[in-house]
């Protein structure tokens, strides 16, 4: 429900005759505005496939609701944390190999362990899929990739190791 000319999601398609008004929602209440939904998940998956026209949607989209950002910022706290995320560095964290492979299960237990705002986790079992393009089990062992503005630290492979990458970082 792109608006695609001012930024921004509309609630509906403005499709539907008998809806008279098409509304895009410039508050966050028990519900986040499909905008704030929008922008959030717009920012995951250009962090996850290292797509700038995803992001610059999301960019345009926070842009639309600046005025009431700065009006009355809490109005829209999940946009705000979309604003925030917009300003981070992409920030990842790839672990590769079987799901219950070995140490795959303490792996993800010291990833959890730390607070990383922004991070995106991603599995993938034997490097496959676009996002995780190399990234492979080590010598049959699971492997921990973690990235910051994909540029990727050597892989780890043991939840020792990887606790020192993830304080260190």
């Amino acid at each position: 429900f792109l608006d695609a000319e001012n930024g921004g999601y509309f609630s509906g398609t403005g499709d539907d005759p008998s809806i008279l008004l098409r509304m895009k929602e410039d508050h966050d209440g028990a519900e986040p505005a499909a905008s704030s939904v929008a922008a959030m998940n717009l920012l995951r998956l250009a962090q996850m496939r290292d797509d700038d026209a995803m992001r610059e949607r999301a960019e345009k989209t926070i842009a639309a609701f600046s005025a009431t950002l700065t009006r009355v910022p809490s109005a829209m706290p999940q946009m705000l944390v979309a604003l925030a995320q917009s300003l981070t560095k992409p920030s990842q964290i790839v672990i590769a190999g079987g799901k219950d492979a070995g140490e795959t299960p303490a792996l993800l237990r010291e990833v959890h362990r730390h607070y990383r705002p922004g991070t995106i986790l991603l599995r993938a079992e034997d490097g496959a899929g676009e996002a995780v393009r190399g990234m492979a089990a080590i010598n049959g062992k699971a492997a921990v990739y973690v990235c910051e503005d994909f540029a990727c630290q050597a892989p780890v492979t043991d939840a020792v190791a990887l606790r020192q990458v993830l304080v260190q970082g």
